[in-house]
């Protein structure tokens, strides 16, 4: 089956519309996977810095941003949270032990939802534990995996690391023709087909073969 590698952060709303759109992805190819891959947007130590901006006349009209645009086209709309951001590297160090355990969809599903629609604190171990088991994960072994720190080296953190890898955004679609990022679900769609009917030409020579 065709698995295509997205680079991400649950933290980021970006992210949140990718998922939405994979879903859509695999209900129009159900042959495609997804590897979900952390990519940390606040790695420990660092402080997230906001610019200052200057202030707009009263009359001139407001501009949309980029997300709300892309918010449009998909037809969604971001929860609203009231919390500020969660360090994210506990719950992206938990995904890579979901995903051994085959179990990633269902982690992912859960916490997303947890901290966008639940508007939860997903640096907590309580609130992910409760992930966890939503997700039928071994709790102790969960557990474990987070307190040993055994996936650390898989999370892939900002800002260095990150684009030595080649990833300047999240979410970003490894596909094999192009890498691309926070893109409206058509553009995605045409490079899935494309991406789907490569892998299973493939495929079907191997066996000819």
């Amino acid at each position: 089956m065709p698995q295509l590698m997205v680079a991400h952060d649950v933290v980021c709303p970006w992210c949140w519309v990718a998922r939405k759109q994979a879903a859509r992805l695999q209900k129009e190819f159900p042959t495609l996977t997804f590897r979900w891959v952390g990519y940390e947007l606040q790695p420990e130590g660092v402080v997230e810095a906001f610019e200052e901006t200057a202030s707009e006349p009263a009359m001139k009209p407001r501009i949309p941003t980029r997300l709300e645009l892309l918010l449009l086209v998909e037809g969604l709309t971001l929860p609203r949270r009231t919390r500020e951001p969660s360090r994210s590297r506990m719950a992206l160090e938990g995904a890579e032990y979901a995903y051994e355990a085959g179990l990633a969809e269902p982690y992912l599903d859960a916490l997303y939802h947890t901290y966008w629609e639940e508007d939860r604190d997903i640096s907590s171990k309580r609130v992910l534990t409760e992930v966890a088991e939503e997700a039928g994960l071994d709790i102790g072994e969960f557990l474990d995996a987070l307190e040993t720190r055994r996936y650390r080296s898989r999370v892939v953190e900002f800002d260095a690391p990150a684009h030595a890898k080649g990833v300047w955004h999240v979410p970003t679609w490894m596909f094999p023709e192009e890498w691309v990022a926070e893109q409206p679900y058509p553009v995605l769609r045409a490079l899935a087909a494309r991406f789907v009917q490569s892998e299973a030409t493939e495929e079907g020579e191997k066996r000819s073969g």
